[in-house]
């Protein structure tokens, strides 16, 4: 059983790094609104020690300014099978000039099942978690609060802006985790597109976990692989699907932004 708890956290914890779905400019400024139009939707197999264990589907719409996400999971581990549903808000924020959340809900079926509905104050500095009927409140002096889909869009934003250091405050359903990270290099691999070019990063300042992300140019500086390593855990999230939909114009701007992206040191 101990096993089995860590199994399904840490698969979740890829899932949500791997929610890098929206497409921001290069520059600080707000995305076009034409650019919002964009639809994306993007699925992954999860492993557990080298074994396909699941799959993760996220798929992004925009309403206005806000971009919601919804994601989906089925995992089966240690004969047990568990579900894994979340729908979360994300917008752009003129006063942090970045990616804020707006609340998620999620819900999990199976080991570990339970419901967790998030909301997060205008200024990002105060959230509200309910699971299972118990509410809590979390707030910070610094940084934003973000769920998994903000923080994963923001990562994504800092490597198209040339970041090589960051770092971000992640809301869960019972704590709030300082994670850093850093860019380690570029590396050519193989993928279910064929050989692509990606962006290594590693979480730092753990060292009793490994978490390393790779973000590719190639594919609209999405997230195409991710593994966690720790103590007996190993597992990988590799992308196999992405289908990217835009109006006409839309499409345009999303050629000229990402041709501008991708030529950013």
């Amino acid at each position: 059983m101990q096993a089995y708890s860590l199994v399904y956290p840490s698969i979740f914890a890829i899932a949500l790094f791997s929610s890098s779905l929206i497409s921001p400019p290069a520059s600080a400024a707000p995305p076009p609104q034409a650019f919002h139009q964009c639809s994306k939707t993007f699925a992954y197999d999860l492993f557990f020690n080298n074994l396909k264990v699941g799959q993760l589907s996220r798929s992004l719409s925009w309403q206005g300014t806000t971009a919601t996400i919804r994601s989906y999971s089925n995992v089966d581990v240690l004969m047990t099978k568990t579900k894994f549903k979340q729908y979360s808000q994300v917008y752009w924020s003129e006063v942090h000039n970045s990616f804020v959340s707006k609340g998620f809900n999620r819900e999990v079926s199976g080991i570990l099942a339970g419901k967790t509905e998030a909301s997060f104050t205008a200024d990002a500095k105060q959230s509200s978690v309910t699971s299972d009927g118990k509410t809590m409140k979390f707030s910070s002096d610094d940084l934003p609060l973000l769920d998994g889909d903000a923080l994963g869009t923001q990562m994504r934003l800092a490597l198209i802006e040339g970041k090589t250091t960051f770092s971000y405050k992640l809301q869960d359903t019972d704590d709030v985790n300082h994670y850093y990270f850093q860019v380690k290099g570029r590396e050519t691999i193989n993928s279910n597109f064929g050989k692509i070019s990606t962006i290594r990063v590693e979480q730092i300042r753990k060292s009793d976990r490994k978490l390393v992300l790779w973000f590719s140019p190639d594919i609209d500086y999405q997230l195409v692989r991710a593994t966690y390593k720790r103590k007996i855990l190993n597992l990988k999230a590799v992308m196999f699907s992405q289908k990217i939909r835009c109006p006409q114009s839309g499409l345009q701007a999303a050629q000229v932004i990402h041709s501008t992206a991708s030529i950013t040191p």
